[in-house]
């Protein structure tokens, strides 16, 4: 089973009282997205699938990787909405992880621990949370 990853980028950053995106704001000198692809480019995977919105065009153009593959939610329609729109560009068969763009302090060895419990649960399903 290949493994497909989409992060979720499409924030305003409204909360944060900006106008740029979320996930271009600068934690120790690089942009919360980039921290996240880091750490997701630990992982052995099919593709790697970044979720943006109408207005992500200064996002996608800061991260100009082949290897990340864009998707456009053209309506901010909420996560679900998000995810399902990345879902229609992976194969079925595939294991999907999904990642916060504005979650920068993620790191691998988390990520590879919840992979490896979704390949082995009966359903293939793993959820990490945290208790705050």
């Amino acid at each position: 089973m290949s493994l497909s990853i989409v992060i979720l980028a499409a924030g305003k950053g409204e909360r944060m009282r900006s106008s740029l995106p979320k996930a271009l704001h600068l934690l120790a000198g690089r942009p919360l997205l980039a921290h996240v692809i880091a750490a997701a480019r630990e992982l052995p995977h099919r593709k790697m699938y970044v979720v943006r919105g109408a207005d992500g065009e200064p996002l996608q153009a800061r991260f100009p990787d082949p290897q990340l593959a864009w998707i456009e939610q053209a309506q901010p329609l909420g996560t679900g909405h998000a995810v399902a729109r990345a879902l229609e560009a992976i194969p079925a068969a595939d294991q999907v992880l999904v990642l916060y763009g504005d979650a920068p302090l993620i790191a691998p060895a988390t990520l590879k621990r919840l992979t490896a419990a979704g390949a082995t649960t009966g359903d293939g399903l793993a959820i990490l949370t945290c208790e705050v």
